[in-house]
């Protein structure tokens, strides 16, 4: 049977349960059994549209043309009739990750009315926050700064003022 390495897709030839080392990254996997292997994928579009009877290789075809948003869902031809989000499939998932696209915010998560997740918090924080004055900032630095920061800006100081008395005196 032939097999696509999860890594760089290269075709090998290989027993079914069988340990592989792809001969073109070196990438080691196990090879599926005949009856886990989907050959053919129904994908349903958001809009309604459904491509029947994609290959792996049309379905990843799709993916790095653009033409197939991480927002579909798929019904592979082995296993049951459950519609599964196109990123539930690692060797898809890998390549959105690779197209830095990200699955929608809910997804794999269950949210409770009112509650926020961290990245809805985070934006709505870094939207809101109010412009902060000079002498805020200093402050902020201030408190913010480790010791031995604060004493090398002191001692700097003290040398500056010990030049400028010097220089007078020189006079």
């Amino acid at each position: 049977m032939r097999v696509a390495c999860p890594d760089c897709t290269t075709p090998i030839d290989a027993e079914p349960g069988d340990e592989v080392i792809c001969p073109a990254c070196m990438a080691r996997f196990d090879a599926p059994s005949r009856s886990q292997v989907p050959r053919r994928f129904d994908v349903h579009l958001p809009d309604g549209t459904v491509l029947s009877r994609l290959s792996v290789y049309a379905v990843r075809e799709r993916i790095y043309t653009g033409r197939l948003p991480i927002s579909a869902r798929m019904r592979p031809d082995v296993g049951g009739d459950e519609l599964i989000p196109i990123y539930g499939f690692p060797p898809f998932a890998q390549i959105y990750a690779l197209l830095n696209v990200e699955p929608p915010v809910s997804a794999g998560t269950r949210r409770i009315a009112g509650w926020e997740g961290t990245r809805a918090a985070a934006s709505k924080s870094a939207t809101k926050a109010p412009p902060v004055s000079r002498q805020e900032a200093t402050r902020t630095f201030f408190k913010q700064a480790s010791v031995p920061v604060v004493l090398a800006l002191g001692v700097g100081a003290f040398f500056l003022l010990l030049v400028g008395v010097a220089v007078i005196v020189s006079w």
